[in-house]
């Protein structure tokens, strides 16, 4: 009897695959296949081949297969003020140098150049949905959407007129008009992007708490960064900024609460009750001396914490696998415990809880039937890879970032051959080059 096969798109077959849930395990030899953008099968390599027949295979026979990444906090446009003010804690590095340059650089050809670099550097490491706090989030929503690039765009919020807007009145009237314009976009979510409790007043953050609960809207922000930050609020207000938000409503399961390296135990249990996710910045927050998350402690009251860049003016580096790599370190140093921050944990941190903190867990972060194929392939014959023992571990603890080969977003490759095939790369240097030698 003949059986007839499934027609499909895309098969996948791999060496390793890492779906990351419904477990979060190795599987040996196993393939994925893909019909219009979305995962319609997962199982063995010899079954898939046997039940399918796909218009495409791509068979990765000494690949680790897994979720595309998810850079949960940057600033992708500061890619151009990358290496700016070298050695210096934050005050002095926002204050003396990284708002004057900005104060002096920022529009939107800015913005989109340097997005487009940050999107490169992304992808080429494995990142497939990024989100982003910056000015011009037009700029970015159109370039996201263009190139089939996922990103959340929390607009910013400031109260003192800046590059994009006047100040919060005019800020929150372009965000609800770049969300309304890409309600329905596959790739671009808005997000309310207040920079931070000491640089947006109460009752306009009041304000956000309200717009984003009427509108079902995640909301972002710089939270306890930074000890000095803390102290001033209870200075000003007798409470830290946490207790502050509880107070008003913005502690919610919409939050998204960035950095977060100053943490009590009864703020901790704030958060924890208010269902609100942490984003934790490892680089940057120790290039800057702003301490670390206690990552551990807030995982174990039950908070989703994910991973991110922040931007590349106080990191250099976005690459994701970076920042786990460095996650669990920190998580070992401060549990004085090596079997503290488990790499399968870590994966965990850079793609499913991830795209819970953005809202997005439904459609990507694990490889699951019916979950959007986006995800990429780590070459574990590079150098910096092999040999393989426990592909978990080769992800955090290897080069695996600079061994990324192949990334896909909704089935479509954005990476080839650790080339990138959505976006010309010599084209690219040579804008960046002729930028920066513009200004001296």
């Amino acid at each position: 009897m003949t059986t007839t096969k499934t027609p499909c798109d895309l098969l996948i077959t791999a060496a390793w695959l890492l779906p990351v849930a419904p477990v979060n395990e190795s599987l040996e030899n196993h393939a994925i296949a893909i019909t219009d953008g979305a995962i319609t099968a997962i199982g063995p390599n010899t079954k898939l081949q046997a039940d399918y027949l796909p218009a495409e295979t791509l068979n990765l026979d000494h690949h680790i297969v897994m979720p595309g990444l998810i850079n949960a906090h940057g600033h992708a446009a500061m890619s151009l003020l990358r290496g700016a003010g070298e050695d210096q804690p934050l005050e002095i590095w926002l204050n003396e140098t990284i708002w004057p340059m900005e104060a002096r650089l920022v529009d939107e050809q800015f913005v989109q150049l340097g997005t487009e670099l940050a999107i490169a550097e992304m992808l080429l490491s494995g990142t497939t949905t990024f989100s982003d706090m910056y000015f011009f989030p037009e700029q970015v929503a159109q370039l996201c959407n263009q190139l089939g690039m996922r990103c959340q765009l929390a607009f910013p919020l400031i109260e003192f007129p800046n590059a994009w807007s006047q100040g919060i009145d005019d800020g929150i009237h372009k965000g609800l008009a770049l969300n309304d314009a890409y309600r329905h976009s596959a790739f671009v979510e808005v997000a309310f992007g207040p920079h931070s409790a000491y640089v947006v007043d109460m009752p306009n953050l009041e304000r956000v708490a309200m717009y984003a609960n009427e509108l079902e809207t995640r909301v972002q922000i710089h939270l306890h960064e930074t000890a000095t930050e803390v102290a001033n609020a209870r200075a000003a207000h007798g409470k830290s900024w946490i207790e502050l938000l509880h107070e008003i409503g913005l502690l919610s399961p919409q939050t998204q609460a960035v950095h977060m390296t100053q943490v009590s135990e009864h703020e901790l249990e704030l958060v924890a009750n208010s269902g609100a996710h942490v984003v934790h910045c490892p680089t940057s927050n120790l290039k800057l001396a702003s301490g670390y998350c206690p990552v551990s402690d807030l995982r174990r009251a039950g908070v989703c914490v994910a991973l991110g860049t922040d931007g590349a003016a106080s990191n250099n580096r976005l690459d994701l696998l970076d920042e786990a790599r460095l996650a669990a370190l920190l998580s070992k140093h401060e549990n004085n415990d090596a079997a503290s921050g488990n790499a399968a944990d870590v994966v965990q941190m850079a793609t499913l809880e991830g795209a819970r903190a953005l809202g997005t867990d439904n459609a990507t972060g694990s490889l699951e039937i019916g979950k959007q194929a986006d995800f990429i392939a780590v070459d574990a014959n590079a150098f910096g890879m092999m040999p393989l023992y426990n592909p978990f571990g080769a992800l955090v603890h290897g080069d695996a970032g600079k061994a990324v080969e192949h990334v896909f977003i909704a089935g479509r490759p954005m990476v080839q051959n650790g080339r990138l095939t959505c976006m010309d790369q010599d084209d690219l240097t040579a804008r960046v080059q002729a930028w920066h030698a513009s200004l001296n």
